[in-house]
C-alpha cells in the first residue's frame, strides 16, 4: 500500500485544509473512543487520533501510514504511537481492539493480493471480538 500522493512534506501540510472534518469523522470518533486500543492504518495526519486524545482517550492509539510527510504532521499532534509502513510490513499480533480505514486508505490497495495481504495483517491485529472498520469513497 505505497501512498504516492503525499511524499511532499509541503503537500501533506495542507491535506487538513482540503479535507475538512466532517460527520464520517464523527462516526469514527465515537468507535475510537470506545475502543481500548485502535490502529488507524493510513492514518495520515493523525488527526482522528489526535481528535481521540484530546477527547480523553486513554487507551492505545497507534496510527500506520506509508508516506513519511504524512507522518511528519501526525507528529506534531497529541501522543500516539506514529508509525512509518504498510500492512504489508505491519507485524502486530492480537494487539487491537479496533483497526480502521478511514477516507481514500482502502483504496490505495490496488490489487487483489494487496487486500488479501492487508486483511490477514488486520486480522493479526485484531484480538478476540475486534472489529475492522473501512470505507471506501467514490474515486
Amino acid at each position: 500500500m505505497a501512498d504516492r500522493s503525499f511524499s511532499d512534506v509541503s503537500l501533506a501540510a495542507l491535506y487538513d485544509q482540503l479535507n475538512p472534518w466532517g460527520a464520517g469523522d464523527d462516526f469514527y470518533l465515537d468507535l475510537v473512543m470506545s475502543a481500548r486500543s485502535v490502529l488507524d492504518v493510513g492514518c495520515g495526519t493523525g488527526r482522528l487520533l489526535a481528535r481521540a486524545r484530546e477527547a480523553g482517550h486513554g487507551g492505545r492509539l497507534c496510527g500506520l501510514d506509508p508516506a513519511a510527510a504524512m507522518l511528519v504532521q501526525a507528529r506534531r499532534r497529541a501522543a500516539a504511537e506514529w508509525v512509518l509502513g504498510d500492512l504489508g510490513s505491519a507485524r502486530w499480533e492480537r494487539e487491537f481492539d479496533l483497526v480502521v480505514m478511514t477516507g481514500h486508505a482502502f483504496q490505495a490497495l490496488l490489487g487483489d493480493d494487496e487486500v488479501r495481504t492487508a486483511l490477514a495483517s488486520v486480522r493479526r491485529a485484531l484480538g478476540d471480538g475486534g472489529r475492522f472498520v473501512f470505507e471506501t469513497r467514490n474515486p
